[in-house]
């Protein structure tokens, strides 16, 4: 049989609970002739050898399969985003947002992504300049104080217009993808995936006239630390965390790649949200 992904690159969540359906996953795959490469913590998990980081399986990979949650799909997104390739998380966590797909259907829905027959939805990133260097985020970047009681003032500039200096515990700055992480739970917005926005949330903001905004995805966001203090943290997707000193700045716009991410095409986006949020109960 002809199937359009031919090198799929597996990746899991480092649980006891993912052998069960890695390992069923791995007898699928070799029952259809399909070659695979196991990331080394997914080969830990079931005492297979690999060499083969988080960060360079989507290099040999036309499709990445994903059992675990969305901590784990982030970990992945910005590696596979760069390779161009899609990304299919089956969920094995809680919420599970971007993995969509349901581990109960295994085995129907790997063959159906072998043949290309999923949705794919391209999904919005954010670039992230800080000390000359760049990394990318899924969901959001959040600058935010570490374990002090003491408020943070921040100044935030919009295409180079400064529109305040806000006194909080952190703002984020969220895609469509990432308004229904830590920013919906701040109180944001929820934005469908399509929308050309970003989202400004400030967290537990001095100020109650500061609410959340919407700005347009083509706009170029810089954050300040004014305050002199230390433990306040740049954080990327809850990925990846970098101290931010007094009177250094984060620059953020949005990624010019987007993300191939495979979704269910047996429930829209507002059904899914539903589910997740258990609207209605």
């Amino acid at each position: 049989m002809e199937f359009k992904y031919k090198k799929i690159g597996i990746v899991a969540k480092p649980h006891e609970d993912v052998v069960f359906y890695l390992k069923k996953t791995i007898k699928i795959l070799t029952e259809l002739k399909v070659e695979f490469n196991l990331e080394k913590t997914a080969a830990d998990l079931i005492g297979k050898k690999s060499k083969i980081s988080r960060d360079k399986i989507s290099e040999i990979s036309d499709l990445i399969i994903l059992i675990g949650g969305d901590g784990t799909f982030l970990s992945v997104a910005s590696f596979a985003v760069k390779s161009r390739i899609p990304v299919a998380g089956f969920n094995l966590g809680t919420l599970g947002f971007l993995t969509e797909l349901k581990k109960e259907n295994l085995e129907k829905s790997l063959k159906k992504l072998l043949e290309g027959n999923f949705k794919i939805s391209e999904r919005k990133l954010l670039e992230v300049e800080f000390r000359g260097e760049k990394s990318i985020a899924l969901n959001d970047v959040v600058i935010s104080k570490g374990n002090i009681a003491r408020i943070i003032k921040l100044k935030l500039e919009i295409n180079n217009d400064e529109v305040t200096e806000i006194s909080s515990d952190g703002l984020i700055i969220a895609t469509p993808t990432g308004s229904t992480a830590y920013s919906l739970s701040a109180g944001g917005p929820i934005l469908t995936p399509e929308v050309n926005g970003i989202v400004v949330t400030p967290i537990c903001a001095h100020s109650l006239t500061f609410r959340p905004f919407v700005i347009p995805d083509n706009s170029s966001i810089k954050v300040t630390l004014v305050s002199d203090m230390a433990n306040v943290f740049v954080t990327m997707d809850g990925q990846k965390v970098i101290p931010l000193k007094h009177g250094e700045s984060v620059s953020i716009k949005t990624y010019d790649k987007k993300l191939k991410m495979i979704i269910s095409d047996k429930i829209n986006y507002f059904e899914l949200l539903s589910e997740k949020l258990n609207w209605g109960i």
